[in-house]
């Protein structure tokens, strides 16, 4: 497990130097530093929305869809997504990249909201957000806090071949409440428990 618990470091040591939010958000894409490998060839991660999550996308009418390679699952109870090198990358400047996303679709409006090219920073995750297809804007998503994630974020998952840590909440923030009050009529509270992320990176197919 060493090569793991050294990845693990260098995730946080990333993240944790990656430039303030507000800095962050207006940088373009053309100024990006550089792309570092991802911290591994293979791997998944599963995200469970929290049961008032869940209660409130369906008791609002707001239906989930992915876009890849992030996976929807039945009845908006969570995302998946397989993680690894070939797709996801890191930018020390602006944190850890991920393609894809998933979109919130009223079906009785027909508005929807997009969240798509999504970066996880030291102080949460980060989505590009367009309306009904129009110009997107980066916000945050989500927040986390790194006392509850860190002890078992090498932890050794035998079963599935690799390291990674099943427990890791997210709490809401200012980018999921607004996306659903402009679908809904209804603001989910800032702070909010959003879900779990179960993530395992893998060295071996």
């Amino acid at each position: 497990m060493r090569i793991s618990t050294v990845l693990a470091g260098a995730a946080l040591l990333l993240l944790t130097p990656a430039m303030a939010p507000a800095q962050a958000a207006t940088t373009s894409a053309a100024s990006r530093c550089f792309q570092l490998p991802y911290f591994g060839p293979w791997g998944k991660a599963d995200f469970d929305f929290g049961p008032a999550t869940v209660e409130q996308l369906n008791r609002n009418g707001i239906r989930l869809e992915g876009i890849t390679p992030v996976k929807v699952k039945r009845g908006n109870t969570g995302i998946y997504m397989p993680i690894g090198w070939q797709q996801d990358h890191i930018d020390p400047c602006r944190g850890v990249f991920y393609p894809g996303g998933f979109r919130m679709v009223n079906d009785k409006t027909k508005e929807n909201i997009s969240f798509e090219r999504f970066y996880l920073r030291v102080d949460g995750v980060y989505f590009n957000m367009s309306v009904n297809g129009g110009p997107s804007a980066e916000l945050r998503v989500g927040t986390y806090k790194l006392l509850e994630f860190m002890p078992t974020i090498a932890m050794p998952r035998p079963l599935e071949g690799g390291v990674g840590p099943r427990v890791w909440p997210f709490y809401v923030d200012s980018g999921w409440s607004k996306a659903v009050k402009r679908l809904s009529g209804f603001t989910p509270p800032i702070g909010q428990v959003l879900g779990n992320l179960d993530a395992v990176v893998k060295y071996l197919p």
